[in-house]
């Protein structure tokens, strides 16, 4: 069994919330990590996802990111994705589902870019 996914607010300001996950998102995490991020959208329906501590993703990994992002933009917010770890990213690019995400290096640069650019696109 691999490392358990956790989900962590690490910063809410106005509409924005930043989560960190940590762990392995995977076939046995996907469900939980999305009804965990999904539930942090309350009135902040926008998101920064920082992937820097997932150590796995698997196909089901990416569907729950994809299926994160419907469920942003059903409720008018934005979402980006910080820090993926370079085999994370990687297997985001090969799978051609990077240009479905507004990416960063960083936890910082997204939250710079979002407050620099306002989350709508």
């Amino acid at each position: 069994m691999g490392e358990e996914l956790k989900v962590t607010v690490t910063d809410k300001r106005g509409r924005l919330t930043v989560a960190a996950m940590t762990g392995e998102l995977d076939i046995t995490s996907a469900a939980e990590a999305y009804v965990s991020v999904t539930a942090l959208l309350g009135d902040r329906p926008d998101l920064i996802v920082d992937l820097s501590g997932v150590t796995f993703c698997d196909s089901t990994g990416f569907n729950t990111l994809l299926r994160l992002r419907r469920r942003v933009m059903e409720a008018d917010g934005w979402l980006a994705l910080a820090a993926p770890p370079p085999r994370i990213g990687r297997l985001l690019t090969l799978a051609g589902i990077d240009v479905a995400f507004v990416l960063h290096s960083s936890t910082a640069e997204a939250v710079s870019d979002y407050e620099g650019t306002g989350s709508r696109r």
